[in-house]
């Protein structure tokens, strides 16, 4: 067995100044671990180098991008985990191709971001943004003026019922809605009746709901998988909320949509470049509510995301399997089980 397990954190987790930016990520499982050595990347690339990664048996990664450049000549590497779910920004392939087993951390999100795509439908729902503005202006009677709904005898409808979709349906099953609907091609019969929602096909979905969450992944099957002809299947008076990936949704199509009042209004925490251009369109409605990809930014997420970080390295430092790996046919690749064979 080798003497030192090496890990290695992308630049990305710490300011300019070098400090942690986050209060807890998990580290101390690291460090009760005596076989566990770890050290944060000394420089900050948008797509990680080969020679950044050479000398680690796992990578922990924020945002930056890996393509099949960054794995040439990688030999050591075993494991690439991400903190979060997406993983848009990897090259699956290539950690495919290298013996690389690429892992998420879906515990660390589920609860926060269901809970904060229900946060922004309510500040839709019951026209929150308006309403403060119109006090910041002193304008306080004109409150009369904006009202909104509740989400009671509403139908909500969901494209993705996975780790996030699939939590938001639950968590709205005590407001009393109409309906529950849901596209997911891949989520069973069964799945669906636990959660209490019926399946439906897209375009259904777009035409019945009031509300419209996006909570798949991005893949080249999804991406402007709304576009203007989905959009134009919403009613007038229908909410779109993306919390998931920007190019899910076609966002100049969204944008026209909003400024025609086609749809009544839209929350966004994703957009298609972020992060967002200081002129985009987007910026000067007042139908949308925008944030910069922070909705489930908690406390309990970041903690939750890293803490699964870096039990996935201990599996592998154990010569075992993480259980959220995205590629698992990479597992039966004989340079994977050698990798894996060191450290048990």
């Amino acid at each position: 067995m080798a003497d030192k397990f090496r890990v290695g954190l992308t630049r990305d987790f710490l300011t300019p100044e070098g400090e942690l930016a986050f209060r807890d990520i998990g580290l101390h499982l690291l460090d009760d671990d005596p076989k566990i050595e770890y050290e944060f990347f000394p420089e900050l690339h948008s797509e990680v180098s080969p020679d950044q990664i050479k000398d680690y048996d796992a990578v922990i990664a924020y945002v930056v991008n890996w393509t099949a450049e960054s794995f040439k000549g990688v030999e050591r590497l075993a494991l690439l985990v991400r903190f979060g779910v997406g993983y848009d920004m990897v090259d699956v392939g290539a950690c495919i191709e290298n013996d690389i087993i690429l892992a998420i951390t879906p515990a660390g999100v589920r609860t926060p971001m269901a809970e904060g795509t229900l946060t922004l439908m309510l500040a839709l729902a019951k026209q929150i943004v308006p309403k403060e503005k119109v006090l910041r202006d002193n304008r306080w009677h004109d409150h009369k003026l904006i009202y909104g709904s509740c989400l009671a005898n509403q139908v909500v409808g969901t494209v993705g019922v996975g780790n996030i979709g699939g939590e938001l349906m639950r968590l709205l099953e005590p407001f009393g809605l109409a309906s529950r609907l849901a596209y997911d091609p891949y989520c069973t019969p069964e799945l669906a009746a636990e959660l209490g929602v019926e399946l439906v096909e897209l375009d259904t979905l777009l035409r019945d709901s009031d509300f419209v969450a996006i909570n798949c992944p991005l893949t080249d099957q999804t991406r402007k998988l709304i576009g203007p002809d989905q959009i134009n299947l919403m009613k007038p008076t229908a909410y779109l909320v993306n919390t998931s990936r920007g190019p899910i949704v076609d966002q100049v199509a969204l944008t026209a949509a909003l400024r025609e009042r086609k749809i009544a209004g839209a929350a966004l925490d994703v957009f298609e470049q972020e992060p967002i251009a200081s002129d985009d369109p987007l910026l000067e409605l007042d139908n949308a509510i925008l944030l910069p990809h922070a909705v489930g930014w908690t406390d309990e997420a970041l903690y939750g995301n890293g803490a699964g970080c870096c039990q996935a390295a201990l599996d592998v430092s154990a010569g075992k399997v993480p259980e959220t790996v995205i590629n698992r046919e990479v597992l039966d690749h004989p340079g994977l089980q050698a990798k894996l064979s060191r450290w048990r």
